[in-house]
Parts: structure tokens; sequence; C-alpha cells
């Protein structure tokens, strides 16, 4: 059985990201001894002919995608990725009679919808290195895999790793690293896995289980060591949390202080579990800025977005890094449940008194089944549960949606660092490219102080 893994996520803005969960998949093939290729369509210059090219070059059995988003979340500039899904599908089609599985992220969320629309053939649910691993399996008993009589969505619960540190290392190897370090500015890497927390929004319990499963601090050393083997010295962690637990987090940053590890790396973190100690090992271990899911900077609004925090907490963290000299960004998600304009407003004067390096602030959340914030929606009547949630979904509560747009529009005037991706503002991607070219490494609202980025894009 030879399997031709592709990622067709092209988006670049903020950055491109590598295909983190396709290389650990890579990994789980490589181990059980099947076949793969793969074929990463993010720098492709011609998508059809690299498929065709792979599909002449490998005769795959079976080729799997995987889907990171199903959009760019964002409103009122809503993108949406499907129809470059279909396109990549359809020309696999006209080339290839191979099975098409897809997997990742957005097929976790909404994956009877994603495999009716984008007619695939099965649809995977889990952590792909052992549940895509089976269905493989599965289909190679069969000559004709036509005569296969399983279910089309594969969820495999009991393929849940208790031990991360028996997954393999993700496979960079047949990826264009170099090309991700350039123009995403850095590498990146998980040392868990699971959300315990209760954001109202939040996918990744869905996605990754409600349970925090941890990486031990030495075997995400050793990853690292790998990465600078290959010339990936900046990194993003790209867990929902890196800093839970607090002794856990301390606990990397002292492994690649011991091994004295020439790595720089960023993360996203939450608010609460902030310490001058952790955010000086942060610094030691090569840190060079947190990004905050704030959300919102009104007692109210904290709760009814389930966040587990306090605006003390905002303004103990945010001054711990002002004083420690880490750069430090608040996410925002204006529009939730029970928000009107003057917790807004009392939102924006807090993160603007807390003077953050930056703020990426959105507006409406986009609105997932299976979400807290989904059944509160339906409770509301904003939509019916039949609702096509490919679709653009978004909650706006409605005591703002006919001044939050104006009001953005007159507020960004005034504060460039401030960066609102649904409305384009103060985010240029033709400045991006260019520090990106001159070698800027990190996440790019880094050096939005330095006056660096256009305000439109």
């Amino acid at each position: 059985m030879n399997v031709l893994l592709v990622s067709p996520n092209i988006e670049t803005l903020p950055d491109p990201v590598f295909p983190l969960g396709l290389a650990y998949v890579a990994a789980a093939l490589r181990n059980n001894n099947i076949p793969y290729r793969i074929l990463d369509l993010c720098f492709a210059e011609d998508y059809a002919a690299s498929i065709q090219s792979a599909i002449d070059d490998f005769h795959p059995d079976v080729i799997g995608l995987s889907l990171r988003n199903v959009d760019n979340v964002s409103y009122p500039n809503y993108v949406t990725y499907l129809p470059f899904y279909r396109q990549v599908i359809s020309v696999i089609r006209e080339k290839s009679n191979a099975a098409i599985v897809i997997g990742g992220s957005a097929v976790a969320l909404v994956p009877d919808l994603l495999l009716y629309h984008l007619d695939a053939d099965f649809g995977v649910i889990g952590e792909g290195e052992t549940t895509f691993v089976k269905l493989i399996k599965d289909l190679g008993e069969y000559e004709n895999m036509q005569d296969f009589t399983g279910p089309r969505i594969v969820r495999d619960a009991s393929g849940v790793f208790q031990d991360l540190d028996t997954v393999s290392f993700p496979e960079r190897s047949e990826f264009d690293n170099r090309a991700y370090l350039k123009w995403g500015g850095m590498g990146n890497i998980q040392t868990k896995r699971g959300c315990p927390f209760k954001c109202v929004y939040c996918t990744y319990p869905i996605i990754e289980g409600k349970r925090i499963r941890m990486r031990s601090p030495k075997h995400i050393g050793d990853e690292i060591e790998s990465m600078l083997q290959d010339g990936i010295d900046n990194l993003f962690f790209v867990d929902n949390l890196f800093n839970y637990p607090i002794d856990h987090a301390e606990a990397v940053c002292q492994e690649i202080i011991t091994r004295q590890l020439p790595v720089r790396w960023s993360c996203y973190a939450n608010p609460k579990f902030v310490t001058r100690q952790l955010i000086e090992l942060m610094l030691a271990a090569g840190c060079t800025s947190v990004e905050f899911g704030s959300d919102a900077a009104h007692e109210a609004m904290l709760g009814n977005l389930g966040k587990n925090f306090t605006v003390d907490d905002l303004r103990n963290a945010s001054a711990i890094c002002g004083e420690s000299g880490m750069s430090f960004c608040h996410s925002l998600l204006l529009g939730g449940p029970g928000e009107t304009m003057d917790t807004v407003r009392q939102t924006v004067a807090v993160i603007s008194d807390i003077s953050p390096t930056a703020v990426i602030c959105m507006i409406g959340i986009r609105v997932f089944p299976h979400t807290r914030l989904f059944h509160i929606a339906i409770e509301e009547r904003v939509f019916s549960p039949e609702e096509d949630f490919l679709k653009p979904v978004f909650y706006l509560s409605p005591a703002i949606e006919n001044e939050i747009l104006p009001f953005v529009e007159e507020f960004s005037k005034k504060n460039p660092t401030w960066i609102f991706p649904g409305m384009n503002i103060n985010m240029n991607p033709g400045h991006q490219r260019t520090l990106r070219r001159f070698g800027i490494k990190g996440p790019l609202w880094e050096h939005l102080k330095k006056g660096r980025f256009g305000r439109r894009g």
C-alpha cells in the first residue's frame, strides 16, 4: 500500500505554518513500514502539476489530506479554504483511483459535513498516528478497496496516546524546512496534548481531549536538538498553553538551559499561571515573547467566555512580563455572550493601560458544533441546530453589531500596535514578506512598536 500524504494548507497570513500533524503521521507510517511520500502544496507554484507529478512518480493506493482549518475564523472578512480543498481533490480524482482520506483538526470538528462536501472516501478522527495507520492496514486486506465495508468516518478512541514519549518525533525530512523558517519565521513543536479548561468557544478539548498528556522535558530537549541539526533554531510551542502546569513549563525551560540549546522561541500562555520565576526561566531558555489568550478585560465577560482568570491576573502577568523585558501580546475576542459597547470600552481601556507589545483583536467568535458557545447560540436562537457549519457562522452580540466596526475603524487610527485580522487593519502582507526576506524570525507582532508594519493589508 503506497500512501501519499498531502498538505493542502496554503494560508500565509499571518505566516505559513509547518504541517506538524502530517509530519507525525509520516513518522508513524515509517515506523510501520508503510511506503509513503509527502506532497506539501504550501510553496507549490502549480498545485495541479505538483499533484500530477507525485501521482505519476509514486502511484499511491491511498492519498491522505491533512486539513488544518475550515476557514480563517475572521469576521467580517471571512475566507474559506474549502474551494481550494475541493479543487485539490478534484485534480486527484482526475489523475488517480486511489482512496482519498481526510484528517486533521478541521475534520475532527465537522467530519460528516466535510466528507460529503469534499467528496472524500474516508474521514479520520483522533490521533492519526494510530487511527490512520489502522485504516491503511484494514484497507490493505482487500484486493479491491471498493469492497471495504467499514465505516467512512473512522474513530479510534483506543488509539489515544497516554504516554507521549512513545510517539516518534515528527518526520520533517521531506518538507521544505528552510522555506518554513524563512517565510514563516519559525518551526513548531508540541510539549503536550489536551486541554482541561472550559472556554465556551474552544475546540481543543474536542480535537485533543480534555485531559492533559505531557511529554517529558528530556524527550522535548531531544527533539529540539534534532531540529537544531536541521537548522531550525527558532520555534513556536503550539500547545494551547505552554505555561500550564507551571512545574512542567519550568522543567522544559530548565532542560533547554542545562543543555545550552541555542534556540529562540515563543508560545501561547494563560495569564493565571505566570510567575516571575517562570518568566525569568523562559527568558534564560531563549523565549522572546508570549501571547496571552485573554479574550476580554472585563470581569463579567471573562465569566461569560468561561475564562479561569481575572482582570487582576491580566494586570499581574503583564506587569511581570514588562518588568522582566519579555515581549507580550494579548489576544482578544469582542462580541461574545453579554458583550455591550460598555464592556468593549472597558476591555480596550484596561488592555491599553497594560501597554502590551501588541494586541490581536478578533470581532465575533466562529462557532463550531459541540462547543459550549454552540449550545448558548442555540438557546438564544442565534441559529438552528441544522445550521451548515461549513459556512461562516459567527456569534456576535446583538448589542454591539451596529457599532463595533465603526468603533474599531476609529480606534485603530491612533493605535498602530493593535491588529484587527478580520478587518485587515495594521497587518500588511507586503511588509511581512519584506521582514521575512531580511531574516526576521519569530512572531512579527514583536516588531510592531518599531513601526515596521503598514496599516492595511
